[in-house]
């Protein structure tokens, strides 16, 4: 009977040897490089507002738009790689109200935005000229933050245009750039 469990324990030890042993094999000979150190966390913070509602306000020039309150958004890398980013600006839809209607949106064409990183302006321009949604593409560094600043509104050369008790809705998402193309 000692014998029996003698040769019990054994083989469980062996067991938990082999297990161990092979466990330890592959981490230290098979794993994967690419898939442990190079994943990147992306802290995005958005602010809550991102409705321009033209009623009320004036078709504004460059300089008059630095003066109204943004759309603030930042992005901070907390990986120990740098990484690249894309601030995309999407349509925003509204599903939800049933008094919605087209007609009661601006156009891009209508509409001029500023883009500033920590502060300082880095684009200006007219929205219906941004390509593919991407309004900033940017490589951070470990552990940095950028600090975005968004401010959308009726430029002063489509003032004749059909601008007035009209809105515009949109969305800011932060799209990773694969690092594998």
């Amino acid at each position: 009977m000692k014998k029996i469990v003698l040769l019990l324990l054994a083989g469980v030890a062996l067991f938990a040897f082999i297990f161990t042993t092979s466990i330890l094999w592959y981490r230290f000979f098979y794993n994967d490089s690419t898939t442990g150190s190079n994943v990147n966390s992306v802290n995005v913070q958005l602010g809550d507002n991102n409705v321009i509602d033209e009623s009320g306000l004036i078709p504004l020039d460059d300089e008059t738009a630095k003066t109204i309150t943004p759309y603030e958004f930042k992005v901070e890398n907390n990986s120990a790689n740098d990484t690249t980013y894309n601030v995309l600006l999407e349509d925003g839809v509204i599903s939800d109200d049933v008094n919605y209607t087209n007609k009661e949106l601006l156009s891009r064409n209508q509409l001029r935005y500023q883009l500033s990183l920590n502060g300082n302006v880095i684009k200006v321009g007219n929205l219906s000229e941004i390509k593919n949604n991407i309004l900033d593409t940017r490589n951070i560094a470990s552990s940095q933050v950028n600090n975005y600043q968004l401010r959308i509104y009726v430029g002063e050369s489509f003032q004749n245009t059909d601008w007035q008790n009209k809105y515009y809705h949109f969305n800011i998402n932060i799209q990773m750039e694969d690092e594998n193309v």
